[in-house]
């Protein structure tokens, strides 16, 4: 619950945060800032994905018990060693990248970024280590203080000092923000932190043997759901219907993320669960999870996306505004593959649960050329929805390409998961019925069989 609310905060701050910002700015700036955000993100994630699941992983098994303080030491040592790599990258690289996307505001953002990735050292590593020790409330808090904080300060820029609203300073609000969640995680994680700073060899090895798959998997997979915007940026040739097409793609995001919250909280809390499962239960376990989780998600996705794909007009305008539902057709194609994208999320962290990063690292590479491709093709052939056209034939493919490994390593079935949605569903109108019907006030004679149901 605590990572629903999590999760679930991040997008609402988010969305509010955008709903703001949308209409006063210009659909140019708001391309040039939804590139920054993704960049951004990236790094982050990225960086997640090279300590997360490594710490998690060898926090958790027996034989690293007594070496929790060099677990540490040598994540936080990695977590140096790239932060300080990303900062060179945007220093050197980035007017580079700026002129590549056709957006040059971009350069003096990405040179402020780079104090953004110093002040993630701490706040990431605190929050793997919160997670691998189950303490969800207070990963919760961190980020609600840190998105909220930003949010507020967006709305008094917006509407209390208008005449310092530009993109430096919304950068600049972003780094305080994160600093105030940094001082709060920093003091959560406190009692969990190491006594002492020491690191190991073969401990560095291990985990970074281990992390590198998780690393390239989170660049190609994140790569590949930012295709869209990126390819839109650098492809059209006109940089100022660029810039217009990606904030109309960035749009689509936001209201795709919406959908895809409950995803991101159950990959966050599945993974931990299913590296116990696999070391306690085996792989039986691992497959109750997968297809339970998935139908479960599959049965809230539905409904929202099938309201969205006969209102896209109405859901655009009342999340991004008029200027931009002009973007609802692309809304209601890309809208079309949603009750997929949980196999997409719940694929990741069940193939490195067990023991298996490389084969998702080769996955998520080959998924990266396939929507690169697709992408790009369907820009040059059909204009601006061609990116949510190739997102369908992406979609689909890759989830022929990912149930075909599921099958193999973990004997997936796609039947036990359609059963458990119908039957989701058959459970919702029961217990609707039973509310309608009274029957909710009978008292149950048996309390201790009810409990245990």
């Amino acid at each position: 619950m605590y990572t629903l609310l999590h999760r679930f905060s991040i997008i609402f701050f988010g969305v509010v945060t955008y709903f703001i910002l949308v209409r006063h700015i210009s659909p140019e700036e708001n391309g040039v800032w939804s590139l920054f955000l993704l960049i951004v993100s990236i790094t982050e994630m990225i960086k997640q994905g090279l300590l997360r699941n490594p710490m998690i992983k060898f926090l958790s098994v027996a034989e690293y018990a007594d070496q929790k303080d060099e677990v540490q030491s040598t994540a936080l040592f990695i977590n140096i060693g790239f932060s300080v790599l990303a900062v060179a990258v945007f220093v050197f690289l980035g007017g580079w990248i700026a002129g590549f996307l056709k957006a040059p505001n971009l350069h003096g953002l990405l040179i402020w970024n780079t104090l953004f990735i110093l002040l993630l050292i701490p706040f990431n590593h605190c929050e793997v280590v919160l997670q691998a020790n189950f303490k969800y409330p207070q990963i919760f808090y961190a980020y609600f203080l840190r998105q909220g904080l930003f949010m507020i300060m967006v709305v008094l820029l917006v509407y209390v000092f208008p005449q310092y609203l530009n993109l430096l300073t919304l950068a600049i609000l972003q780094i305080i923000a994160l600093f105030m969640g940094t001082v709060l995680i920093l003091i959560a994680c406190r009692p969990l932190l190491p006594k002492h700073f020491k690191t190991s060899r073969k401990l560095m090895r291990a985990m970074f043997h281990f992390g590198k798959y998780v690393f390239g998997t989170n660049f190609f997979n994140n790569l590949s759901k930012s295709a869209d915007h990126f390819i839109t940026a650098a492809a059209i040739p006109n940089e100022v219907l660029g810039k217009r097409y990606v904030s109309y793609y960035n749009a689509v995001s936001r209201i795709n993320n919406l959908v895809d919250v409950p995803s991101v909280a159950v990959s966050d809390v599945l993974f931990p669960k299913n590296v116990q499962a696999i070391e306690m239960e085996g792989m039986t376990k691992v497959k109750y999870y997968f297809e339970r989780m998935v139908a479960t998600l599959i049965s809230f996705i539905l409904p929202l996306s099938i309201v969205v794909i006969l209102f896209p007009k109405l859901v655009m305008l009342i999340i991004a505004g008029r200027q931009y539902v002009q973007a609802a057709d692309i809304l209601q194609v890309m809208m079309l593959v949603a009750v997929i994208r949980p196999f997409f999320y719940q694929f990741g962290t069940t193939m490195d649960a067990i023991g298996k990063p490389q084969l998702n690292f080769l996955m998520n590479m080959v998924l990266m050329v396939i929507n690169l491709s697709f992408t790009y093709a369907g820009l040059k052939i059909f204009g601006r929805p061609g990116a949510a056209y190739a997102s369908v034939g992406y979609h689909i493919l890759g989830l022929l390409l990912i149930y075909g490994v599921l099958k193999r390593q973990v004997k997936i079935d796609m039947r036990n998961i359609l059963s458990y949605v119908v039957g989701n569903y058959l459970q919702v109108f029961s217990i609707a019925r039973k509310y309608l019907s009274g029957d909710h006030k009978l008292k149950v004679e048996n309390p201790k069989v009810d409990a245990e149901s």
